[in-house]
Parts: structure tokens; sequence; C-alpha cells
């Protein structure tokens, strides 16, 4: 994973609304939470530069894609967290001032409000993901924690927190989020986890998957790269464990979303 950047070039104009979709916990059993939905987009020369995938009272998931050499007009963000999906090859113009920007593929940023108007400059179609967050904390500002190794077996009857399990890494945490990078191998099985926090998991990679809850079977959840979900985890917490059964890894960026 590419350290966290600043900035980003999501438009916050010509939002087309769809319904949006919770899933609920009964849902989860049933689905890996990180499958939650797909998207197919359009590379016609004009395409709408976002689309909601999920909003409640603290955040709105986006799902931001500009075609080449689009360009949008000025726009404004409030604080967000975003991923990109594809590269970004950007001219963002902002307080008079035009400069580039320039991203690979699933890297992560962090960026204050901002308002400013973007261009596409590559010949490529840009896609990303980006949390806006409602309620306003204050600027944001890091924290560096040492999670250790937990003392927890790892168990359905003693699992370990999800920020403790080998596979999940904390990359980035502030007052609104905390990211974790989760990479699971081939043939790899993560220990039994508990979430209890709201997360968004934004999925990198196709991957052959299974997925068992605590008391439950173990039930097939593959993984479509590019899909994004939002799971209750502060409601209904839930224990779980993932295995891959495929021949590539398993990579997504799973957003808590504070309280």
């Amino acid at each position: 994973m590419a350290a966290l950047r600043k900035g980003s070039w999501l438009a916050a104009v010509a939002v087309v609304t769809i319904p949006a979709m919770v899933f609920s916990f009964a849902m989860m059993r049933d689905v890996l939470s990180a499958n939650a939905q797909s998207t197919q987009t359009s590379d016609a020369p004009q395409v709408t530069p976002n689309k909601i995938e999920f909003e409640n009272d603290q955040i709105k998931v986006i799902r931001g894609f500009l075609a080449p050499h689009q360009k949008t007009p000025l726009h404004s963000h409030p604080y967000r967290f975003g991923v990109t999906l594809t590269k970004n090859d950007l001219l963002i113009t902002s307080n008079g001032k035009t400069a580039p920007s320039k991203k690979n593929a699933q890297e992560i940023f962090w960026s204050e409000p901002v308002t400013h108007e973007v261009e596409n400059v590559s010949n490529e179609r840009m896609e990303n993901i980006e949390i806006e967050f409602k309620k306003d904390k204050g600027p944001g500002v890091e924290v560096k924690k040492d999670w250790g190794k937990s003392s927890a077996n790892g168990t359905a009857e003693d699992p370990v927190p999800v920020e403790q399990e080998p596979h999940h890494r904390v990359v980035f945490e502030n007052q609104y989020v905390r990211v974790l990078d989760v990479v699971v191998g081939p043939d790899e099985t993560t220990l039994f986890h508990r979430h209890s926090i709201d997360n968004v998991p934004i999925i990198l990679t196709d991957a052959n998957n299974k997925t068992q809850f605590a008391g439950k079977d173990w039930t097939p959840t593959p993984a479509k790269a590019k899909s994004v979900g939002f799971i209750p985890g502060a409601a209904k917490p839930y224990v779980h464990r993932i295995s891959n059964q495929g021949t590539t890894a398993y990579h997504v960026i799973d957003v808590e979303v504070l309280p």
C-alpha cells in the first residue's frame, strides 16, 4: 500500500442519486460484507462524475469517475477519505492556481475541505471511491498507535479485535476514520476477529473466498474488484474469519467510521 496522500479530485456536482443499500447483519451471514455492491460505469465521452453508493447521517460513500479529458465545474468537498481504483492524472484548479496531481491505482488519501475544478488529462477513464463526512470534527489529526499483539486465541469463542488480526494492518487513523489494509494470500485463513465499528470495505482484487461467522458454517463469498459496501458494526458487532481458496491474494481497504 502506497503512502497516504492528501488532496483529491472527486466532483460534488451532477450527482445521480440511486437507492442506497444498507447491509444488515442477516445479509452479511450470506454474503461477505466486502462484496456488498459493485458498479458498472460507462466509458462515454461525458459521464456523470458521481454515483452515490451509500449514505446515512454520518457519511456519504461516492464512486467518482471522469472520462478521458473530462473537466468538472467548480465544486466543493467536506472532509473526506478516498481510495484510487485507477491511476489519477489530473489538473486541479483552486484559488486561481492550477497544479498537477498524480496518484497510482490503489492509493489511499485524506483531504481537508476544498473548493476546486478538476480535469482528467489522461487518455483513460479514472475512478475512485471517496467517503465524505457530514459531521465536522475539525481538521484531521493523524494518530499513531502501537496495537501490539492480542492475547486472545483467535477462536470463535475468543476472537481478536480486528485491528490486531495479523492480516489486518492499520495504515491510517484520525478522529474520523481508522483504515485497515487487509491482505489474505492464497490458501491463507484469518483468525476469528471482531468488528464493532461501522465499516466501509473497498475491494481491490478479485478473490475466491469463503467466510465463517461465529457459530455458523462456511459460506462462499467471492470478492469482486472495485466493489464497495457498508456494514453497521457498531449497532451489531460481529465475529468472523475469512479463507482465501483461490490463487490470487484478496486485498481490501476496510475503512472504519469512528463515532
